[in-house]
């Protein structure tokens, strides 16, 4: 089941110490080797990373 991120989950995770949650990655190690990697996680980090995806098929990034 996945995890779902609504305010109320939010609040209720925040009220009980934020144990519980769903571990949200599969490996937390970097791989060896990406095709890009992307400084800056913000809005335009994101915007590129979802741009290479959907208009150029590139799927293995890295967002720093």
């Amino acid at each position: 089941m996945s995890q779902r991120y609504s305010i109320w989950s939010l609040l209720k995770h925040a009220m009980g110490g934020h144990k519980g949650w769903e571990r949200a990655w599969r490996d937390p190690e970097p791989k060896k080797s990406y095709d890009v990697v992307i400084i800056g996680g913000g809005g335009h980090g994101l915007a590129t990373a979802y741009y290479l995806a959907k208009n150029h098929g590139i799927r293995n990034i890295a967002i720093l």
